[in-house]
Order: C-alpha cells, then structure tokens, then sequence
C-alpha cells in the first residue's frame, strides 16, 4: 500500500481522498503564511464567532477539553461548543477544509499530508499536551492467542488501526522497522477503537493500536502490551491536535485566541484535578462512571505546542513513502508554517 499517492483530483471528495489514503488533490505545498499570534493592533478581543462545531475522534484523551466546557473555562472565554463525533480523522480533515467544522482533530500525520497536498489546515492547541515519559495513550496490544510478544513478531499478522494512513500506522511502523520486519508485510485492518476488543476476542485481527477507555477491555481479556507508540517515538512533543483552516483564522483571529487560551487553561486543569476531569467523561463521552474512573490520557502534559513531533513525522513519512513526488512534497513542508504561532509556548 502506497502511504501516499498524489494525483489532481477536485472537489469535496478530493479533500476527504487525500487525508483518507494521504493521496493528493493538488500539487501545491501548502504554504501559505500563517497569521500572527494574537490581535495586538485591535483593541476588541471579542471573539468573532461564539458557536463554534468541533469535531473530535473520541476516546479519553478529551477529558481536559470536556472539563472545560463543563467548568465554564469555554463560556469564560465566550465560547459555546457543539461536539461532534467523528471517527474517520480523514472526514474531520475534509469538514475542517470546508468549513463544516470550525475546528478539529487530527494527528501530526494528517496534519502533514493534508497540508502536502495543498489543504492548509494548521494546529492551533494541543489536546492533552506533550507526551510525558509514561504516557500510556496509545498502546499496541495483541491477542492473547496470537503468540505475539513483540513488533517483531507483527510479520504477516493482522493489525486493526484506526486508520490505515493514521498516526498509529505510522508508528507502528516504525516500532516494526526497528524490531527488523518489513512494516509493509503487516496486514492493516481499519476499525473504530470501540470495535477492537472484541475483533481481539474473536480471532479477526492479531493485534491492535488502542486508545483507551478501549483498550482497558482488550487488557481485561488477557490482552498482551506489545508497547505505548507514541511515548517511545515522540518524546516530549504532542501528537494529537485540535485544529482550524487558514481561512478560519484569517476570517476569526480572536476566536482562534480565545479558543487556543481555553484548551490551554482545560488542559491545565485537569491536569490539577484529573479526578473532577475524568468525571466529565461521562456526559461528555457517555461513558459509565466506572469506565470513566480508570480513564487514561497525557495527565500532566504541557499544554503548549512544539515542533518536534512535525518533524519526527515528517521523516516518517518521507521515509515510508513509495511515491518519490510525496517524499519530495513532504520534505518540502516548512512545519513552522503548519502552527497558528500562538499555540506555542512563548519564549
């Protein structure tokens, strides 16, 4: 399977293509400047769209951003959220670039392909900081039957991702690379993460890249760590991001403040209080109280967006590419362009 195949395709369906399978649909390199942090020169911070449509992937790691909304952090800064559920990341993408959402998830890899293609999204907070050293967000687990101890032992076997061009494929392959298989040789099977467990159970698939609260069942059934992604690959960098157009920002630059200011102060929050956080889980995700007591996420993480993990995915990406004009086009991103500057943390 190609990581990457860039042809010119036009339309809706186009931008939902090329963030699907990181196909192109044009030749442009999306990088177009992107807006300063803030509004120094307005003396009105009011934001100029209050309700806004956030499409998410779900899994725990929103407990800060729904904390927020439930601690008023959103309504202090005059915004009002209606979430979405989403779990194809590539439909999150094509929503973002056609302004069904105003804002949105993706990984670093999305975020990369999309723009390599000429669909300026870019990353405007971080949705439960950067990785710390025990993050246990995504974890690669393997049936209990499958005999599978390891990333090398993944040769020929079927993995479940949650997307086949995702951030967890990626990683994965990379995890696979360095044990000494062929990545390539893995048979990717796409399902939710809500779906994987039970996939495990039955025998469908050998092993999977889990979010919890999913992979607690997968565990609970015997289920085997092969290893946590992304807190060996993308050490002290985030990897997951809430994010807007470029003309989202052009149009709406202090409601892009104030959002980017929420996220931060949610995540900083539950960060104090992880507890109360998890709680939020339950309306927010319609979890069961006990399913959202034993939830995980990044606790502890930095709020603030780094560029490590863009370029750490962008040489993934180049490296697993079997299209030399996607290398090229990947290789020829300048990640700072791809981060509303005032995600990061100011030095």
């Amino acid at each position: 399977m190609k990581f990457l195949n860039r042809r010119r395709v036009t339309g809706a369906a186009a931008l939902l293509a090329a963030t699907a399978l990181l196909s192109a649909c044009a030749s442009g390199s999306g990088d177009a400047p992107a807006s300063s942090g803030g509004s120094s020169a307005a003396a009105d911070t009011t934001p100029e769209k209050t309700s806004l449509t956030v499409a998410i992937n779900p899994s725990s790691q929103f407990a800060p951003m729904f904390y927020g909304m439930d601690s008023g952090i959103f309504k202090e800064h005059g915004l009002d959220l209606k979430v979405v559920p989403q779990t194809d990341v590539a439909a999150i993408v094509s929503g973002i670039a056609s302004g069904t959402y105003d804002f949105g998830f993706a990984t670093v890899v999305h975020v990369l392909t999309a723009n390599a293609n000429g669909i300026p999204i870019r990353t405007v907070s971080t949705i439960e900081g950067q990785i710390k050293p025990d993050d246990e967000g995504t974890v690669t687990i393997a049936s209990p039957n499958s005999g599978i101890e390891d990333y090398g032992d993944l040769k020929g076997k079927k993995l479940a991702t949650v997307g086949l061009s995702s951030m967890n494929t990626l990683t994965t392959w990379a995890l696979a690379d360095e044990a000494g298989i062929d990545p390539k040789s893995i048979e990717l099977v796409q399902l939710p993460f809500g779906q994987m467990a039970a996939a495990l159970q039955s025998g469908d698939v050998d092993a999977a890249v889990m979010q919890w609260p999913f992979a607690k069942d997968a565990l609970d059934a015997g289920g085997v760590v092969l290893g946590y992604n992304n807190q060996v690959m993308f050490k002290n960098t985030a990897t997951t991001f809430m994010n807007t157009s470029q003309p989202f920002i052009d149009a709406n630059p202090n409601t892009v403040q104030a959002f980017s200011d929420a996220m931060i102060e949610s995540i900083d929050a539950a960060n104090e209080d992880p507890d109360a956080a998890r709680e939020s889980l339950v309306p927010g995700l319609g979890l069961t109280e006990e399913q959202a007591k034993v939830a995980k996420w990044n606790i502890g993480g930095v709020p603030y967006v780094n560029l490590d993990s863009f370029k750490t995915a962008q040489g993934f990406l180049a490296k697993f590419s079997d299209d030399a004009s996607v290398k090229s086009a990947v290789k020829g991103l300048d990640v700072k362009t791809l981060v509303w500057p005032g995600a990061l943390e100011a030095k």
